[in-house]
């Protein structure tokens, strides 16, 4: 491992020595501050010759820099106590879940060819992941989360079956999920701004394909946009034009609320918008689908749809 390649996935580093040290103060009470930088430091992936280099600009030093950080953290939130020379736990603190590895586990559990429902990859998940160790309900309730959000994913792509509520893998299918998480995690890495004027050139591009004519295609998000990010006026061959009216939310894991989509349709009502569309690169809570589904003139574009779309008008870069 070199330094580049830590600083481009240092957040991440940095949430796995975040577990490293809670673990590690949990399981021993207290520690000194050598003897938990040395733990903490086992448990890094530096091979043993990187962690025993200590000249200047190693690998070892920049490593060492990252857990000076994540304890400082720590202790100014005060999750941790450092007191009489000792660093110690200060209060009961949620489980570091990281979501990449969530993610792999799932679909580990389901490639061994088992099937099962969400609960019960839940239940063997809280003990491999330790959620079930703490008293707080806040680990297990994002764990679930990121369960679920992920079985939507894969169930959407075709990755896996559902089947009376019992999951099953198709690992033929298995390449498509790579390509789509990638895509959506760099549409996302870019920010909001970036989404809005991707989603607004995808739609106009869409409708181009289709042989619609975009008369106009305007980007109009900020603080001001009235709940609106993108006004879209079209007219198809007949000579029928509509004035579309988009949300765009670029998001990795919060679903769209049921609430988000009334103040959507509320706007476009406003804004007297003829159609409406809401696009995310997340997924929508089952709640603001159905109310979507119920409005005519109104539809849903949650990830994968998205990145369908994507592939579709060859904008998937």
């Amino acid at each position: 491992m070199d330094i580049a390649s830590l600083k481009r996935h240092q957040n991440a580093e940095k949430m796995k020595i975040k577990r490293n040290v809670i673990r590690f103060l949990t399981e021993n009470g207290k520690a000194e501050k050598k003897e938990l930088f040395s733990a903490v430091m086992d448990m890094s992936p530096l091979t043993d010759e990187e962690k025993t280099d200590n000249s200047v600009g190693s690998v070892a030093v920049f490593y060492r820099g990252l857990i000076g950080a994540v304890i400082n953290e720590l202790t100014e939130n005060f999750d941790i106590t450092y007191k009489s020379g000792y660093y110690s736990i200060n209060r009961e603190v949620p489980t570091v879940l990281i979501e990449s590895e969530i993610k792999e586990y799932v679909k580990n559990l389901l490639r061994s060819g088992k099937t099962l429902t969400k609960q019960e990859i839940f239940d063997v998940a809280v003990e491999f992941f330790g959620t079930n160790k703490t008293k707080t309900q806040k680990d297990d309730n994002q764990l679930r989360s990121y369960i679920g959000d992920f079985l939507s994913k894969m169930k959407n792509a075709g990755i896996i079956t559902s089947d009376g509520g019992v999951y099953a893998f198709v690992p033929e299918k298995e390449p498509m999920l790579d390509s789509f998480e990638e895509y959506i995690k760099s549409i996302t890495a870019n920010g909001g701004e970036f989404f809005e004027r991707y989603a607004a050139m995808l739609l106009k591009k869409y409708f181009e394909l289709s042989k619609i004519k975009v008369i106009s295609c305007d980007v109009t998000g900020g603080s001001d946009d009235g709940g609106i990010d993108i006004e879209i006026r079209t007219e198809d061959l007949l000579g029928f034009r509509d004035f579309i009216t988009v949300q765009a939310k670029a998001r990795r894991h919060a679903q769209v609320t049921l609430k988000e989509v009334r103040e959507f349709i509320g706007a476009m009502h406003t804004k007297n918008g003829t159609r409406g569309i809401y696009i995310t690169t997340s997924t929508f809570h089952s709640e603001a689908s159905k109310l979507i589904e119920q409005v005519a003139n109104v539809t849903a574009i949650d990830g994968m749809k998205l990145y369908d779309l994507a592939k579709q008008c060859r904008m998937l870069k």
